[in-house]
């Protein structure tokens, strides 16, 4: 296994260049690109906290609401019941 393995390596470095041409400016520019969006993201860190809240806000609104509208109508609730409010059966066929 081994002397294939260096007969395949050395037949290898025979077809690959030594050093291909503008590969090591081209990493360098990628790396400054990820250096450049990592200096500009503690600006965006404002923001991303003002969306967090705002869904947050809004998930509890719409979840107290929800709430507030189905504890209003009492119904029973029994494990045997055929037409159980809160059973996904009911609330996905719109049986209220």
């Amino acid at each position: 296994m081994g002397d294939r393995l260096d007969a395949e390596l050395q037949a290898l470095k025979g077809v690959v260049p030594a050093a291909p041409g503008g590969l090591e400016q081209a990493v360098w520019r990628r790396i400054e690109a990820v250096r450049e969006s990592r200096r500009l993201a503690p600006v965006m860190v404002p923001v991303r906290a003002a969306c967090v809240l705002a869904a947050l806000g809004a998930g509890m609104a719409g979840g107290g609401l929800a709430a507030a509208t189905s504890a209003r109508d009492a119904h029973e609730i029994s494990a045997f019941s055929v037409d159980a409010y809160l059973a996904p059966s009911s609330l996905l066929g719109g049986h209220r």
